[in-house]
């Protein structure tokens, strides 16, 4: 039994928990704990080091922690590992961008911290449209007609001007079906199916809320931003890991403490009131810790029942949570001897894949990052990463069905025809999987308003934090909105309106909009 030594635990030392965390010690004065079951923090963030990647369990370990798999890779994980392939290579757990690059809501809430980081935008973007690769440029889409890109222009002006409360009613439907109301002309959907999939991280423009993506758009637009200049950025150094120990730092200074390997087994409740944690510490002892107020970042899909017992919660909530869907992501990585991508930015296509169950392919989206961050691969070397998003359900189904393994290899089939010299300057290929990217999908049915709002209802002194609260934007810059959400509500302080711009903090309760625009 521990005593009430915290005025805060936060359960999960995930980007939402480390950030709410920090807030709460640097701008409120709390003594923090946070609890994590894994022996790292960052959660989703982690970064190898190839250097350091000496077992197979050093690679898949990381994997695992976080619902990842490895689909496929070539040769075996075994034989990378053994021939110390990986030396001198650096990479993402999964692909990952700082969404609005130098201005995204991260980075805001890092600066307010008094922890900054150095954001490195990507230069350029690339979209391919009948076969050829074309770069993006600011005023011109080159494989558009004059016509096709006034039209393509015409509709996201159309989105950008209009008022919230309108933007709002779009939410309940899919960008599909919003732009086959107001263009047939296929280039002009195929960009808007690419962009709208990868920015959200769907595979399809039908599988996405039209709202969400009308906000995200409108973000780095009144930045001044563009996917050829800037939307997107990465990190060098420690990479994204930087972050999570930016932060954990914030809360050690202000006197709280992050422990590692410290596994929340649940959230204690009595009467309708937190009463803190009990947690098995790494040496398998379990421990209560008592604290009045908890902050929970632990993913939804585990949350309810497993960690919060059922039956201290309102009924309605277990039952809409129990409905709610998530969002995986395949996202391949390839490490060459010679560089075969000139274009230092994310590139954006639409791969065909032979399988019944993917009919209409996948979006995928990748970047060269060792030709705009130093150290990420070997000199004059290249390293490649990807991101094809897919609903949870969706990525289970390919698994059994066998549709994983043909969306691999037909990944592997657009490189090598479409990128002259990848067949023979590939040393290796590595394919996870993650069944859990965003714990509530942006998908028409539940968009913002079926997301968790940050007080659990029914449990006074619980909190919810991390890509489950209502946001739009998700991933890092997501779940950075959230944090500020979060510790708005339990303090009473317009975190939201003191570090975002008003472009970046849009908010607004949706319980009103009906269930079909």
């Amino acid at each position: 039994m521990s005593t009430n030594e915290f005025d805060v635990i936060v359960a999960g030392a995930g980007v939402g928990g480390l950030c709410a965390g920090a807030l709460l010690a640097k701008k409120e004065g709390k003594r923090v704990l946070v609890l994590e079951r894994t022996p790292r923090i960052g959660g989703r963030i982690h970064h190898y080091k190839g250097d350091e990647i000496e077992t197979v369990e050093d690679y898949l370990g990381p994997l695992e922690s976080f619902t990842g798999s490895l689909a496929y890779s070539e040769p075996s994980i075994e034989k990378i590992i053994e021939d110390g392939m990986l030396a001198g290579y650096n990479f993402e757990l999964g692909m990952h961008d700082i969404v609005n690059g130098a201005q995204s809501r991260l980075v805001h809430v890092l600066d307010a911290l008094e922890v900054p980081v150095e954001i490195i935008p990507l230069k350029a973007c690339g979209f391919w449209s009948d076969g050829k690769l074309h770069e993006m440029t600011r005023g011109s889409f080159p494989w558009m007609a004059r016509e096709e890109y006034a039209e393509m222009r015409a509709i996201l002006g159309g989105m950008l001007k209009l008022p919230l409360d309108t933007v709002l009613e779009h939410y309940r439907e899919s960008l599909h079906d919003y732009l086959v109301e107001r263009t047939s002309d296929p280039k002009v959907l195929e960009f808007f199916d690419i962009l709208g999939a990868f920015t959200v991280g769907m595979n399809s423009a039908k599988e996405l809320s039209a709202g969400e993506f009308m906000l995200i758009t409108r973000m780095p637009m009144a930045a001044g931003l563009h996917f050829a200049d800037g939307t997107l950025g990465q990190m060098g150094g420690e990479s994204f890991m930087q972050v999570a120990h930016n932060l954990a730092s914030v809360i050690t200074a202000e006197g709280g403490e992050v422990r590692t390997g410290w596994r929340v087994r649940q959230i204690l409740v009595e009467d309708g009131v937190v009463q803190g944690v009990e947690v098995r510490t790494p040496t398998g002892e379990i421990e209560r810790i008592e604290c009045p107020l908890v902050v929970s970042n632990i993913p939804l899909p585990l949350l309810v029942d497993q960690i919060i017992p059922a039956d201290a919660l309102p009924q309605d909530f277990v039952k809409r949570t129990g409905k709610l869907t998530s969002s995986g992501a395949v996202t391949p990585i390839f490490g060459l001897s010679k560089s075969v991508i000139d274009i230092p930015g994310m590139l954006m296509t639409k791969v065909p894949v032979d399988h019944p169950d993917l009919p209409d392919g996948v979006v995928l989206g990748y970047e060269a990052h060792s030709l705009f961050v130093e150290g990420k691969a070997p000199t004059d070397k290249e390293i490649i990463e990807c991101w094809v998003g897919l609903e949870t359900h969706h990525l289970r189904q390919l698994r059994e069905s066998g549709g994983l393994d043909a969306l691999c290899q037909a990944i592997m089939t657009f490189f090598k025809e479409n990128h002259p010299g990848f067949e023979e300057a590939l040393e290796w290929a590595l394919f996870p999987a993650f069944e859990y990217v965003v714990n509530v999908a942006p998908t028409p049915d539940q968009a913002w308003d079926q997301m968790l709002d940050p007080k659990c209802p029914g449990i006074d002194g619980l909190y919810f934090v991390g890509d489950s609260v209502k946001n739009y934007g998700g991933f890092m810059d997501g779940v950075a909105f959230t944090s500020l959400l979060t510790v708005s509500e339990i303090t009473g302080n317009d975190y939201l309106g003191e570090i975002l711009p008003p472009y970046q903090r849009e908010r607004r309760d949706l319980s009103d909009v009906p269930a079909q625009a």
